[in-house]
């Protein structure tokens, strides 16, 4: 369970959704902007250990990579670290970043139809998992039927509208920066 927001300052923000749903693209924007800093770590994933099945014998030590480098970032960087999960693997190491940092839980709630056709339209070998449309559509309902309860998410914000998204972003780690200071 995350850490109250408000009683800590908040230096993660976790951004968590199904694949397609924005989550790289609010990273980015809130890097941009100066809210948060963020990496995109799929292309240096994709480089130190494959894509597809290549990534699949990899997987337990890409997350030990995962983890390491947002401890670093989380002792080194001035503003709040995002990072970017579907939430179905790591719980180990969310449960442990938030309870030792404060940490907003923010779920995108991408509709369905733009998340698969986000997915559909990405160019080929972008993503470590280039898995059908299929796939995709299963991943969706099983996330939101399974994943997103087990978590208490803080915010919820549209995965649409990049502004009004990082606006509440930006307003929530406001509030908690004056409530808990």
């Amino acid at each position: 369970m995350p850490v109250d927001p408000g009683s800590k300052p908040i230096r993660m923000i976790l951004l968590m959704a199904p694949p397609g749903s924005g989550k790289s693209t609010l990273g980015n924007e809130l890097n941009r902007q100066g809210v948060a800093s963020y990496t995109e770590l799929e292309p240096k994933l994709k480089e130190m250990f494959g894509k597809g099945e290549e990534f699949a014998k990899h997987r337990p030590k890409a997350h030990l990579w995962i983890w390491e480098f947002y401890r670093r970032e989380l002792k080194e960087a001035m503003l709040p670290v995002v990072m970017e999960t579907t939430g179905i693997a790591g719980r180990d190491f969310i449960d442990e970043m938030s309870s030792q940092y404060g940490m907003l839980f923010v779920k995108l709630a991408t509709p369905k139809e733009i998340c698969l056709e986000r997915v559909r339209t990405r160019p080929k070998g972008r993503n470590i998992n280039d898995s059908n449309e299929a796939y995709f559509d299963n991943f969706y309902d099983e996330w939101h039927g399974k994943t997103a309860p087990t978590y208490d998410f803080n915010l919820t914000v549209s995965g649409t509208d990049l502004t009004s998204d990082v606006r509440l972003i930006r307003e929530t780690i406001g509030r908690r920066s004056v409530d808990s200071g």
